[in-house]
């Protein structure tokens, strides 16, 4: 099993996407289609998927309360 932090999009490029933490930026790649604004869980310097903005939030939650 793995855990990933929920990361929000603050730009998208052709080839690189930027995505932020409440304590890091990085820049990452993806074969899905994102824009800024929104919520993804990476791996190994990828997106893997995109969530909504409540899940988001349930994930940042459970992490804080643990």
């Amino acid at each position: 099993m793995c855990l990933t932090i929920p990361k929000q999009v603050i730009s998208a490029g052709k080839t690189a996407i930027t995505v932020r933490t409440a304590k890091k930026t990085e820049t990452v790649g993806s074969v899905l289609t994102v824009k800024k604004g929104d919520w993804v869980l990476t791996q190994n310097g990828i997106i893997i998927r995109k969530i909504t903005p409540k899940q988001a939030k349930e994930i940042n939650k459970m992490l804080t309360d643990y």
